[in-house]
């Protein structure tokens, strides 16, 4: 199934104070069509921090120091501010931690549902009718192009010009790998770089509804690099001077007998051979995808294809016919409101805030979430304000709502108990990547890091009779990341490779792995806790009906 968003490499620090906080480190993930992924993980992994990067609401003092978020084929991180207004809410919406504080006290929820509809309408419309025109010019001109009289032969004409444009293209992208790998100036870097992309904007069939994420963004990822690289080679002389010099200083207080209460903060520096090799990696991505699509041409099926693009071109005219007056707004609000389980809705469309229970109010935030009709849906910890009854409540909601409205989800949770039901797919996090991922059968039943271990033995279930462990000690201090596994200090099974070097992702399954060095194959063998793996035989058995 085709991805609907992309995350790759995606690094994201905050300046603080006492230094600067690397929250997120490195992470990719990707989510499906109208799957659930659940991020899972203690408070201060870095969830909360990965969501809003995707909605582009990160605080002013974050620092993006790499990666890219992929939807429709751009680059969320580096698309203007009007460009993620236009996205934000209308395509990608999110259900916040406390319905309280995501709410207005003083304005009456109908106005809150219903201003959501009427800004965002006028945007989707004009955005629509603008989409609906350029695909169906595409297609015009590809008919005449093709002397066709349907759209299907149409479509055929589109696929394989571009899949010509993208044979044509092949060695140029080879050559692309030596220039960057070499040495360049920054002005001969953004040339090459234009000159390449231009050719490989023009291998794009731009009759194809899934868009190709490697080639629209390649552009972007090419110029932020080489923009990286020079800033770095400018940046890290200064750096290692600042370093030294404080060092320098530090040593001679303590020299003289003086008490030093400060450290001096550690180099943040970089490998500007590492940043070519993103470059590098940049376009040998793409080559890949293009030999991909080469290799498996005889096998597409044009009738399908067209037929994609029957439905995209109708879902953008409805889209554009759409006008929505404060009057449909309003109708629109209160069947919204009997969707999401809000009784007597047309009373309680005059009502405000305060007036609605915990649960109720959480059922208005996610009631304003839909309001545009978004295609995906970030739940950032939607029930933890929330009783246990009314939880299980809140989750059923959007469980129906993402099989109603086909929606794609990604549900932020601190316990794995509250996805066990609704997830396809879990990342566990900890101080700042993702240290195990896989299908939720996968996580549950074949857990592989002892983080996962210790999440799953604290998640008390019905038939619990142990004594739930507790996980030791707090996470590490993010100014300061471990050098190894950041895991280390409160697992029980680390061995001295954990404290020194950052385990690899190592493969379980297609679907499955971890990153901790127990799956090495020297690595010694440590048995499941048996909290767990009684667990396991209790849900299996309850499965098979025993």
């Amino acid at each position: 199934m085709a991805n609907i968003l992309e995350v790759k490499n995606l690094k994201i620090s905050f300046r603080t104070s006492g230094g600067t906080v690397k929250a997120v480190r490195n992470i990719s993930f990707n989510l499906e069509k109208g799957k659930t992924l659940a991020i899972v993980g203690e408070s201060g992994s870095g969830k909360s921090v990965t969501s809003k990067a995707i909605l582009g609401i990160l605080a002013g003092n974050a620092i993006v120091e790499g990666g890219e978020i992929i939807y429709d084929g751009k680059d969320l991180l580096k698309i203007s501010e009007e460009e993620m207004c236009d996205i934000r809410g209308d395509e990608i919406s999110m259900i916040f931690q406390d319905p309280l504080s995501s709410l207005n006290p003083i304005v009456k929820i109908g106005k809150q549902i219903t201003e959501a509809m009427l800004l965002k309408n006028k945007t989707s419309r004009k955005q629509a009718k603008k989409e609906h025109q350029r695909i169906t010019a595409l297609l015009k001109e590809n008919m005449r192009l093709a002397s066709a009289e349907n759209a299907e032969k149409a479509v055929e004409y589109a696929f394989r010009t571009a899949l010509e444009k993208k044979k044509a293209v092949l060695p140029a992208l080879a050559e692309a790998k030596t220039f960057f790998a070499g040495e360049f100036t920054k002005a001969e870097a953004v040339k090459y770089a234009n000159d390449l992309c231009d050719r490989v904007e023009d291998s794009i069939d731009r009759l194809e509804t899934v868009k190709d994420s490697f080639a629209y963004t390649l552009r972007s990822g090419l110029v932020s690099g080489i923009e990286r690289y020079f800033a770095v080679l400018r940046s890290n002389p200064k750096e290692e001077a600042r370093y030294a010099r404080q060092s320098q200083k530090r040593e001679a207080l303590i020299a003289k007998g003086k008490i030093v209460d400060w450290k001096v903060r550690p180099k943040n520096v970089y490998d500007p051979q590492e940043l070519k090799g993103n470059l590098v990696h940049l376009i040998d991505r793409l080559m890949e995808r293009y030999e991909a699509v080469i290799a498996q041409a005889d096998g597409v099926n044009i009738a399908e294809r067209t037929a994609a693009l029957h439905a995209y071109l109708q879902d953008k005219a409805a889209k554009a016919e759409a006008v929505v007056t404060p009057a449909m707004a309003k109708e629109r609000a209160i069947r919204l409101m009997e969707e999401v389980g809000i009784k007597d809705p047309k009373m309680r469309f005059n009502q405000y805030p305060f007036e609605f229970s915990g649960g109720m109010r959480q059922r208005i935030v996610i009631a304003i979430a839909l309001a545009a009709d978004p295609e995906i849906l970030i739940c950032d910890e939607p029930t933890t304000a929330l009783d246990v009854t009314i939880q299980a409540q809140i989750l059923e909601l959007i469980n129906n709502l993402k099989e109603e409205r086909n929606l794609s989800v990604v549900f932020i949770t601190h316990d794995l108990g509250v996805v066990a039901n609704m997830a396809d797919d879990i990342a566990v996090m900890y101080a700042g990547k993702i240290v195990e991922y896989g299908t939720v059968d996968e996580v549950f039943y074949d857990p592989r890091h002892p983080y996962t271990w210790a999440l799953l033995s604290s998640m008390p279930d019905l038939d619990t009779k142990e004594k739930l462990d507790a996980i030791p000690g707090t996470p590490p201090n993010m100014i300061y990341p471990p050098v190894g596994d950041a895991f280390a200090d409160r697992n029980k099974y680390a061995m001295q490779i954990d404290f020194e070097q950052q385990p690899p992702e190592f493969k379980v399954s297609d679907t499955h792995w971890a990153a901790t060095w127990l799956l090495h194959p020297d690595a010694p063998k440590v048995e499941i806790p048996k909290i767990i793996t009684d667990r396991i035989a209790r849900m299996r058995g309850a499965q098979n009906g025993k």
